[in-house]
Formats: C-alpha cells, structure tokens, sequence
C-alpha cells in the first residue's frame, strides 16, 4: 500500500527487497554431500561472516586444494577467486600457529591428538606455507612481487567447470570484465563439462570428480564425447538457485 514516491515524501532515504532469498541447486550426485563439498554461496557467506580471511582472526574454515567450482554465473566466479585469495592466509596462519604451539608445549604435545588424516592434512598446509614464506622471501631479496598464483597453480589452483561454453555463461554476458580478470588471476575455465560423480579417499573427503565432456555440434547441439576426472579437494557448487 506504500509507493515508492510516499517512502521519499515520508522521509526515507532507502528502499531494501527483502524478497527471500533463493535456495541453492544441490546436485544429485553419488557422494554429492561428501565432506569437502558445499554450496558456494555457503562458502562466500562463511568466508565474510566469520572473518576466516583475516590474518589475525582465530576462526577456522577449512578448504584444501584443488578448488573445483561448478557454475558458470558471478558466484562460481567470486567463489574461485575468493578461495584463491584465502588460501594463502589460511595456510600461513596454520603454519605460524603450529610453529608459537610447538615452541610452547613442544611437538609430540601439539600433535598427540590428531589423527593420520589430520596429519596429511597438518603436513599439506605447512608444506604450502612454508613454500609461500620461501617465495616471498626470495621476491624481497630479488625485489619483484610474489610469484604466489603460481605457485597456487602448481598445487591444483581453481578451475571453473560450466556445462557449455564461456562465452554462453551467465557471468560472461553479464560483466566480462570480471570473467577477464579472474583469469589473468590464474583461475582455470574448463568448458563443455557436466558432473557425472564425486570420488572420495578413504577418509570419505572429496578427491576428483568426474565430468562428462560435452562438444557443440555443427547444428548447435551439445553431444557426450568422453568422461574426464578432475582432481578436487574442494568442490563449490554455484549451479544456480531456485525459488524458495
């Protein structure tokens, strides 16, 4: 019963739609709820809300490498920037708090609770961050920036998976330029790729995932050619959302 035009004559200044927001798609996958898998919007939310990004933040929220992302709109783009972005802080913080515990307590202390996949995990994270402080420490010394998206591609990167091609994608016909920019950043666009499964190791952690490979005919009909596996430790689903 309000118009736009009383808001303003009654002294408003803004105007927000809360029109519910809408549900993310769920794939319908053989271990599509699999630990390390979840919805990017999810993960985009997590990331602001609990300040995990932040250097000197205590939150926790874990993501390994390599980053999958399936969609092919603005969210699966800002989902694989963003991981990217985050990773590097997550790791360096992990390396720094296990290096201030151990000088505390000692080794065999701060390790005597975790389990054999948390110390593949421990290991992978300190490893990376060790590389990282390696990096930066070389680019100081030789004064040139931080060769860090390469090494983020060497431990898997981000890739973007969309069922067609990218210039049919939602994120490119709305703001190219963001497309552009995610991948001078390094991010990966695979084309053509629908998700057939996701595999996981034996600790039921998502490892790969496969694709069916899609080709476009002469007629413009896409048509099954092959099946691919992609290796993924986090896969961010960006498949769209419905009404809620």
């Amino acid at each position: 019963t309000l118009s736009v035009e009383d808001a303003w004559s009654m002294g408003f200044d803004h105007i927000a739609l809360a029109a519910g927001a809408g549900r993310p798609t769920i794939l319908d996958l053989p271990n599509g709820l699999a630990r390390g898998v979840r919805a990017a919007s999810d993960f985009l939310m997590a990331l602001q809300l609990t300040g995990a990004a932040q250097s000197d933040s205590i939150a926790n929220m874990q993501l390994r490498l390599p980053v999958v992302v399936i969609g092919g709109g603005l969210t699966a783009i800002d989902a694989a920037t963003e991981a990217l972005a985050y990773y590097p802080v997550q790791v360096e913080k992990f390396l720094h708090r296990y290096e201030t515990l151990v000088a505390e307590q000692g080794k065999l202390a701060v390790e005597a609770g975790w389990d054999d996949e948390e110390r593949e995990i421990a290991a992978e994270f300190m490893n990376h961050a060790r590389a990282i402080r390696e990096e930066k420490a070389q680019a100081a010394r030789e004064g040139r920036t931080p060769g860090i998206a390469q090494l983020l591609k060497s431990w898997g990167g981000a890739t973007i998976a969309y069922r067609k091609r990218l210039i049919d994608s939602p994120s490119y016909t709305l703001n190219h330029e963001e497309v552009e920019k995610a991948l001078e950043e390094g991010i990966y666009f695979a084309e053509g790729l629908t998700p057939l499964r996701i595999d996981v190791d034996r600790w039921e952690h998502a490892q790969t995932i496969r694709f069916a490979v899609q080709a476009l005919d002469e007629e413009g009909r896409w048509h099954k050619t092959r099946e691919v596996d992609l290796p993924a430790r986090a896969i961010l689903v960006a498949a769209g959302t419905q009404p809620n």
